[in-house]
């Protein structure tokens, strides 16, 4: 079982492979693969709702993970708000605040 809260102090508005409690504030969520222990709270009403009041929050997952996770109807309603990027493609992501201004997040 995963004791990540997931949130890193380095990047308070993303979630990775939790989104739950203060997760469902972040601005971008990320899932590492489709197991349990990485997935909790991602199908909760709490989350589909937030999903409604915010068009620009995505669910970022590799394509294998994007197709896995789809093929259940549980997660069906994320299908328009997964952007898949590929491993090991440096990859930009850019997430917009209001009161800060912009901020980009990269991996590889």
């Amino acid at each position: 079982m995963s004791s990540f809260e997931g949130q890193m102090a380095e990047y308070p508005t993303i979630s990775i492979d939790r989104f739950d409690r203060e997760n469902l504030r972040a601005r971008a969520y990320f899932l590492s693969h489709c197991h349990k222990d990485h997935m909790k709270g991602l199908r909760a009403p709490t989350l589909k709702r937030r999903l409604e009041c915010s068009l620009k929050v995505y669910l970022y997952c590799s394509p294998v993970t994007k197709e896995l996770l789809l093929t259940s109807p549980k997660y069906r309603f994320w299908k328009k708000r997964i952007i898949s990027i590929e491993i090991e493609t440096p990859t930009q992501i850019s997430l917009v605040d209001e009161a800060s201004g912009e901020v980009f997040i990269s991996g590889q």
